[in-house]
């Protein structure tokens, strides 16, 4: 273990003796050995960060979780059925647990804009955990009569001042077991659901929107604190339309794209510079005549960018130069990249991952994301046992 290492280990437990704040567990260190391979299909190296016999996963794509140096991760782990936080150095394999905690959803962590602290969500409650001290308060409680949804993230705003969450009536909600069996069973409830913007330092929250359709993947616009996007939940070609904009007084309520015919498109996304929203568009069935798309949330004029392998997910890196999807089905099962200028789309690696659930029906999804500087690409996938952190790097 090296000084800084060792350095950490004694200010924490200094902590835990002498403040008493921190639980037994937090602060505890734990070795990855990174493991090296060539991808069989397209020849590039890839990086396996977590080992394959635990259950490691990073959280929602289009959330922070790697600092603005490129050095460190945000991931959530399993262990014995309890999911916790860690924070993985990605130079030498060292992690940080971060939080001890149950009922944690390692999938709506964010890491601020700053990279002092995380929001995750605990139970009913979401937490303002510091990284330098791993003190933790928290923001916000669900109340009485609704819950958070497993499928609906948190979003932070750019400043780290708001958060954004969608709510459903707890009476509401179709009990599944970690299957996709919820999308449709949830949808057809037509559960009653709301959007509430919380003020982080006055730790107090209004409501934005409320209607009786399933909500979810609410985000803010980058730099733009009064515009939000959310969506219709449930199965893409069934909805009546996928993506909303609204301000966050709850005025200017607009559907992006109403569905038509044999349409289905979804996993929306903002670009960097809050211009526009990206997502993928299929027509007739799921993975079959693909193209990313962008829309202008002030005008709603669409943009087709170009045909493109079937993504379940995508998101564009910090300047939107590149794009990375992952593919879904047995012919398409890789990690995509396409160069934005010349249109042209290349496989990085396979990533085999089975998409199966472990608890949470995302647990083994790829959810490809960049890093900040745009230089390595992150992705999820149980190919080789439990789901493991996998890198690709691009320079």
């Amino acid at each position: 273990m090296s000084i800084i290492n060792n350095a950490i280990s004694f200010y924490l437990r200094y902590e835990i003796e002498n403040k008493g704040f921190l639980s037994v567990n937090k602060g505890n260190l734990k070795e990855n050995k990174f493991y090296e391979y060539i991808d069989a299909f397209t020849g590039n190296k890839v990086i396996q960060l977590t080992s394959s016999d635990d259950f490691n996963h990073h959280p929602y794509f289009y959330n922070k979780s790697i600092t603005n140096d490129n050095r460190y991760l945000i991931y959530g782990n399993k262990t014995k059925g309890k999911r916790n936080l860690f924070k993985l150095d990605l130079n030498d394999g060292t992690s940080v647990q971060l939080t001890d905690a149950k009922g944690i959803n390692e999938f709506f962590t964010i890491l601020s804009s700053d990279d002092r602290f995380i929001i995750y969500t605990k139970e009913r409650q979401i937490i303002k955990l510091y990284l330098d001290s791993l003190e933790e308060e928290q923001i916000y409680e669900v109340p009485e009569g609704w819950s958070m949804n497993e499928e609906n993230t948190p979003s932070l705003s750019s400043d780290d001042s708001y958060i954004v969450v969608t709510l459903i009536k707890s009476e509401d909600i179709y009990q599944a077991e970690g299957d996709w069996a919820i999308f449709v069973k949830q949808w057809h409830k037509m559960p009653r659901c709301r959007i509430e913007m919380i003020d982080i330092e006055r730790k107090n929250s209004t409501i934005v929107h409320e209607e009786k359709y399933w909500l979810g993947q609410v985000q803010f616009r980058p730099n733009d604190n009064n515009t939000l996007s959310f969506c219709h939940e449930g199965p893409w070609q069934r909805i009546d339309a996928r993506i909303w904009f609204i301000s966050s007084d709850g005025t200017n309520l607009r559907c992006a794209k109403p569905r038509e015919g044999n349409e289905q498109f979804g996993h929306e996304y903002w670009l960097k510079d809050g211009s526009k929203m990206g997502f993928m568009h299929f027509l007739r069935a799921y993975g079959r005549n693909a193209t990313i798309r962008f829309i202008d949330p002030n005008t709603l004029e669409e943009e087709i960018l170009m045909k493109c392998a079937g993504y379940s997910h995508c998101i564009s890196n910090h300047d939107n130069s590149k794009i990375v999807g992952d593919g879904h089905g047995s012919d398409i099962s890789y990690i995509y990249l396409i160069n934005v200028k010349n249109k042209k789309e290349e496989a990085l690696c396979e990533h085999g991952t089975s998409w199966n659930g472990y608890g949470h029906t995302q647990d083994s999804h790829p959810h490809p994301m960049f890093s900040p500087d745009g230089t390595f690409i992150i992705f999820t996938s149980d190919k080789t046992g439990s789901p493991a952190i996998y890198r690709v790097n691009l320079e």
